[in-house]
């Protein structure tokens, strides 16, 4: 392993604080990406660092830690550091280093490519990236380590550091277990395309020198154990985006494919394009990019701005970029690379959604349990009990399978609820007490003549093993 240069140290540390300050500001200014998702990390993390499960019953998934849909190992790091600073801005803060630790990769691939400035423009054109700044505001989403950890595996590839594809590897497989076929298919490209410095005359030779058997066969090792592993602790494997899985393409609405067209010419215009120089680390990108052409779910938050699935397609589109406009162009090319992404997709800068909602937790005790809509519940997190109000009025035919508890969520089951004034789970509350409103907002306390009753348990992780009827 190579010792860690100060400069890109430092650059990950100042990424790490701006991006982290940014996506903590929108969410005090209650705008995250989205609070539902960001809410539940938080309630995962927070029963951890009591003491409690490794999950959330809010999530609607089986309980535990391997149980849940998404492995995600760095939570243990995460765990301990927020029993030292129990706040939800831990969570931001490490998003946007997760994202930020790319930066290091990319600023070794600069220099190699183009020495003596090649590491600056190579890390400028990244962090100037629109989707890369969404990725690290993305709230909290441990899959974002697939861009450092899958980036810092071609780059050690490029240096031939063994050493280094095993850490930067279990990086990436720390965030989520799909890590492990975009490894696989990294090491299928290492074994058969060029990548790095070529030696000798001639195509035969040259092409021959920069293979990476060796390397490749080490990520073959690595995804096997890591395969095993996953499948004998988790009841059941499953990918977002499966190269394995075609899509029904009929589920394309014209939407969707408007969609995709502006998005895509948006990175036309970036510095992208330029990977088709160096179009080696685009080969495991194939199978994904395809599947989330065709796949007919959440499209625009997919690639757009403040979008976690970018860690999935941004690795291997930047190494190609850099390499391309590097080995080409040198640093002239990695500079118009870095003003090409900089210009081409928006950054997600700053956003202000309803503010007056901000103090909504100022009116419930810390032990209360809770039930808050979409706009208020990441500002609810945090707490023992907490459930969305669309899951007190959810109809009886959606109860998840294996759910041990009564469905809908019973509003006995929690002692305050948020909601807008016209949310229809009033219908149900009108003998509650109001405690304050905010603006569209109600907040309501239940009263003494409501028994409490338990909050439900959540999906049984057994239900996972049993077939379904």
């Amino acid at each position: 392993m190579h010792q860690i240069p100060r400069t890109p140290l430092l650059v990950v540390l100042l990424a790490t604080l701006i991006l982290g300050t940014a996506s903590a500001t929108n969410a005090d200014q209650m705008s995250p990406c989205w609070g539902q998702d960001l809410a539940f990390f938080h309630q995962i993390v927070h029963s951890a660092a009591s003491g409690g499960p490794w999950s959330t019953p809010l999530l609607l998934e089986p309980r535990g830690f391997f149980e849940m849909v998404h492995t995600h190992m760095v939570l243990p790091l995460i765990v301990g550091l927020y029993a030292l600073l129990p706040r939800q801005e831990v969570l931001l803060y490490a998003q946007a280093g997760f994202a930020a630790l790319a930066l290091w990769p990319a600023w070794r691939l600069g220099e190699a490519v183009a020495p003596r400035g090649g590491g600056i423009l190579a890390v400028l054109s990244l962090a100037l990236f629109g989707p890369f700044q969404g990725l690290a505001m993305a709230d909290f989403r441990p899959s974002a380590l697939f861009l450092p950890g899958l980036m810092g595996v071609w780059v050690s590839a490029w240096h031939r550091e063994r050493m280094g594809i095993l850490l930067w590897s279990l990086l990436a497989i720390a965030g989520r277990q799909e890590a492990i076929y975009l490894l696989g298919g990294t090491s299928l490209a290492l074994f058969l395309l060029p990548w790095g410095p070529r030696h000798g005359t001639g195509l035969v030779r040259r092409w021959w020198s920069a293979l990476h058997p060796r390397s490749g066969a080490v990520l073959v090792g690595i995804c096997a154990l890591a395969t095993v592993g996953f499948i004998a602790c988790k009841p059941a494997m499953f990918y977002h985006f499966d190269p394995l899985w075609r899509p029904d393409p009929a589920v394309l609405s014209p939407d969707h494919l408007a969609d995709r067209l502006q998005f895509l010419s948006k990175l036309g215009r970036s510095g992208l394009p330029l990977g088709l120089l160096a179009p080696t680390a685009l080969v495991p990108l194939l199978p994904v990019a395809r599947e989330m052409l065709e796949t007919g779910r959440e499209w625009g938050p997919v690639v757009g701005p403040a979008a976690h699935y970018a860690a999935f397609w941004m690795p291997f589109a930047a190494l190609s970029a850099i390499v391309g406009a590097g080995r080409w162009l040198g640093r002239p090319g990695l500079a118009a690379l870095a003003l090409l992404n900089a210009t081409a997709v928006p950054w997600p800068g700053l956003r202000s959604g309803p503010v007056h909602l901000s103090d909504v937790a100022r009116y419930i005790p810390n032990d209360a349990r809770v039930a808050a809509d979409y706009h208020t519940i990441h500002r609810l997190s945090g707490r023992a009990v907490l459930w969305n109000t669309a899951q007190l009025r959810m109809a009886a035919n959606e109860r998840p399978r294996g759910w041990v508890g009564d469905w809908p969520v019973p509003p006995s089951a929690v002692d305050y609820v948020v909601a807008r004034e016209d949310d229809p789970i009033f219908e149900a509350l009108k003998d509650w007490s109001t405690v304050a409103i905010l603006r569209a907002h109600r907040i309501v306390r239940r009263p003494n003549t409501l028994a409490s009753t338990v909050s439900p348990f959540g999906v049984d992780p057994a239900s996972i093993h049993k077939p379904t009827r």
